[in-house]
């Protein structure tokens, strides 16, 4: 049986695309392997957001192309979306590859790996409908819709991927159901845009809809929403935040700046007012909340005023979660025909000054935890020895947001009850206690009628 290596690189919807073909190899004779040295075909899924990411996409796909000469590999396909945003430069130069493919063509995966090892095609199995997790066995991504309407002017992702598409709530119901029949417990929707879920098929976002669909799934304990946008939030989604279980008290909004005119300059669409009132609309109606969000520092035109201006509103704000990016001048984008005017120094000193103040404020909510007794769902076993297992709180994304550091006895992919002893900036420590009643960080109980 022939082997394949399978690389992802980087965010979760790529991660989506890989688990597909992963499993089109699969049903048709392929193993897919972790070892690259073994594999006949490797496979890189590549990111093309920002110019670091390329860099390390072409990286990946030179190091892969070594194996041609050191290992087994007699062919090297490069994918995802690098390769569709620059397939024809990737072809001229990129000579190392044997095949470059869009995002359209990963559907045709097998058959690309069979015309590298002179297999045959023509009963190829081509069903879509399943996928190989890539994740732990209990928790999954949900890839509710891809591409994007929006028109932000840092961004090339709808450039890249196109108009948003979103799949049927039918569709996602049934992967969901799939997925919790497999032991997955925790489910977070992923998308360009989820806000504008279904807006595309059904003529407006049903997201709420959807969501109402997926809790009623048996077996699944959690439900989160990523890539959620500033505009689009309706009151009947944040009641249902407030009152689902299931729904994790849990909102990642990215925002970008709290500047006016750079919120304008960037197309967002909304204003630091409108982004102050969403905030303080969810804290009101939703107990327990965590916040995640996103800024980028050094966009063309941004200044010191600025930037004293989102300090200013981040520490008032008080945000639970944050990520901070240095702006990348990205052809093809409204931004890339501005001029780049702050300097790479200035973009990494802004940057600093931003996370420097986040790290506080995040230290603080840490530790105010301390002393509570949390549900966790228990991920992995611990690489620091002083500890047994790491986990997350419903506060907590997989991948993306910390961990908790538990000792005593736990099983991986259990929830179990934990008490907080110490905080870090985005870390929590407990130990396990024994079985009881859980207070967790959760909305309450819908009262029966």
């Amino acid at each position: 049986m022939p082997k394949v290596n399978l690389i992802t690189l980087g965010c979760a919807k790529n991660t989506v695309d890989s688990e597909r073909m992963h499993r089109l190899l699969e049903l048709n004779d392929y193993e897919v392997t972790d070892l690259p040295d073994e594999a006949d075909v490797i496979i890189v899924n590549t990111c093309g957001f920002i110019q670091p990411a390329k860099e390390e996409s072409i990286a990946t796909a030179l190091e892969a192309a070594d194996y041609k000469e050191s290992g087994h590999c007699k062919g090297l396909i490069v994918t995802g979306c690098m390769a569709e945003r620059y397939r024809e430069e990737l072809q001229e130069e990129l000579t190392e590859a044997d095949l470059i493919i869009g995002l359209a063509a990963e559907t045709e995966i097998v058959s690309h790996c069979n015309q590298l090892l002179g297999r045959p095609s023509q009963d190829t199995k081509r069903d879509l409908q399943d996928r190989h997790l890539l994740t732990p066995e209990h928790w999954a991504y949900l890839r509710i819709s891809d591409g994007c309407d929006r028109t932000c002017a840092f961004c090339a992702i709808p450039g890249i991927k196109g108009k948003n598409r979103s799949e049927s709530i039918e569709f996602l119901v049934a992967d969901a159901r799939r997925m919790v029949s497999r032991g997955v417990k925790e489910i977070a929707l992923v998308a360009q845009d989820t806000m504008r879920y279904g807006s595309d098929i059904y003529g407006k976002a049903r997201l709420t809809d959807l969501v109402k669909e997926l809790v009623q799934i048996d077996g699944l304990e959690w439900l989160r929403l990523l890539y959620t946008y500033p505009s689009g939030w309706r009151d009947d989604l944040i009641d249902l935040i407030a009152t689902e279980p299931k729904l994790c008290a849990y909102v990642d909004m990215p925002i970008q700046h709290a500047s006016d005119p750079l919120l304008k300059s960037m197309n967002r669409g909304t204003t630091q007012n409108g982004i102050r009132k969403l905030i303080e609309k969810f804290r009101d109606r939703i107990p327990d909340l965590t916040i995640r969000s996103s800024v980028i520092a050094g966009f063309p035109g941004e200044r010191e005023a600025d930037v004293e201006t989102l300090l200013e509103f981040l520490e008032d704000i008080r945000l639970n979660r944050l990520a901070g990016f240095l702006y990348s001048h990205e052809e093809g984008t409204t931004a890339g025909l501005m001029i780049d005017d702050v300097t790479d120094e200035e973009k990494r000193d802004r940057l600093d000054r931003i996370m420097s103040l986040q790290t506080t404020i995040s230290a603080e909510i840490s530790q105010s935890h301390v002393g509570e007794r949390m549900r966790v769902l228990v991920d992995r076993v611990s690489d620091e020895p002083e500890y047994d297992y790491m986990g997350r709180t419903r506060m907590a994304a997989p991948e993306i947001d910390g961990e908790v550091f538990i000792s005593g006895e736990a099983r991986i992919g259990d929830f179990v009850e934990v008490e907080i002893t110490d905080a870090f900036e985005y870390d929590l420590v407990g130990r396990a206690v024994s079985s009881s009643p859980l207070i967790e960080i959760a909305p309450p109980e819908k009262a029966v009628s």
